[in-house]
């Protein structure tokens, strides 16, 4: 079996250093905003080059908490994609904001003339959404946001670590979201997530709102949240950042190695090999397009090849959230076409080798 993810390999091999670290905070019974927290917030910002960040419960929590902290609600409109995981339009919708869905362009990532088009005299913010490690345009993102007086929040959620210029995902938002789910380039052991920003006063307020709406001293200033990345979570992911850089670059490989391998199948759609055109990409995930998926995924199950879709009922076609119907033919071809080969940093060469002779074969 080639699994999707490498969840039981890495655990094996840093099994020792993760009890460790889950008897010392058992030990010091370090459970609530301690000192792994803040380690782990430290580091990130370090990495990212951001003046702050914000260890919460979820990547979920970290859009919705970015909504809340900027003001953003009833009357107000969200610009943002329908591929991505429900968790970004479900953000908008508890704000009580109105989410306003464009289509993706061919790099599965939002369309800058679709957006354009999409503005009204109600918008009042853009969620790009990263998608497979892979940052959106956010030149142009920023210009017409700056052109409109409009906020932007990130949704880096599968793109830690993605750069555009050497500046990293997290940079160009107001407020930006991550998502440390078990299945992103850096997780913890269940939920969790982080917000970035560079503004104080957007960072003080994300505090409160994620503690309950409590100051340092537990003065109650507002109503907010209980939102916090837990600690022992954090005292987890304070060892797979040790390993993240390296994790990275084991995916850029892989990703190479699918191209070089697959880049003559005339009936594939891969995604762009990794290049020196600014563009810094994570390869959260390795999608590739064909007509003939559905028969293509069960060709490599039989092989014992995980894969993934992403996703294959387009959000838009939900009455919950588009109750009169939409038309995104992007969006919908994606979702009819898309399938992610295994991609993880404990993938052999082998391994790779084999999922590229099993695609091949089916052509």
């Amino acid at each position: 079996m080639v699994p999707y993810v490498g969840l039981k390999q890495e655990f094996d091999k840093r099994k020792e250093e993760l009890l460790a670290a889950f008897v010392n905070v058992g030990e010091n019974a370090s459970y609530i905003l301690r000192e792994e927290v803040r380690l782990f917030e430290d580091s990130i910002a370090k990495l990212l080059g951001v003046h702050h960040v914000i260890g919460v419960n979820s990547g979920t929590d970290a859009l919705f908490l970015a909504l809340k902290a900027l003001n953003i609600g009833h009357g107000d409109e969200v610009i943002t994609v329908a591929h991505t995981f429900v968790a970004t339009i479900s953000a908008i919708m508890h704000s009580g904001a109105t989410p306003i869905l464009v289509d993706i362009a061919d790099d599965f990532n939002m369309s800058i003339e679709l957006l354009k088009q999409a503005i009204s005299p109600a918008t009042r913010a853009i969620i790009p959404v990263h998608m497979n490690g892979h940052c959106c345009d956010m030149r142009s993102i920023l210009t017409i946001a700056e052109e409109h007086g409009l906020l932007v929040i990130e949704d880096a959620a599968q793109s830690m670590g993605a750069q555009i210029d050497e500046i990293y995902a997290g940079n160009f938002g107001v407020i930006n979201a991550f998502s440390l789910h078990p299945m992103k380039n850096l997780h913890c052991y269940g939920d969790g997530g982080f917000i970035t920003t560079n503004d104080s006063n957007l960072a003080n307020s994300l505090l409160r709102l994620r503690n309950h709406g409590q100051s340092e001293s537990r003065e109650l200033l507002e109503f907010g949240f209980n939102s916090r990345l837990d600690n022992l979570q954090a005292a987890l992911l304070n060892i797979n950042f040790k390993y993240f850089q390296q994790d990275t670059t084991r995916r850029r490989e892989i990703a190479l190695r699918y191209h070089l391998g697959l880049s003559n199948c005339a009936a594939l759609k891969l995604p762009r090999p990794p290049q020196n055109d600014g563009y810094f990409d994570v390869y959260s995930s390795y999608p590739i397009r064909c007509v003939s998926r559905d028969d293509l995924r069960a060709h490599l199950l039989k092989k014992g090849i995980e894969c993934f879709v992403h996703w294959e009922k387009p959000l838009h076609t939900n009455t919950m959230i588009c109750p009169e119907g939409q038309a995104l033919p992007m969006t919908e071809s994606v979702s009819r076409e898309v399938l992610s080969l295994p991609i993880h940093p404990f993938l052999s060469n082998e391994q790779c080798d084999y999922v590229i002779a099993a695609v091949r074969e089916f052509f």
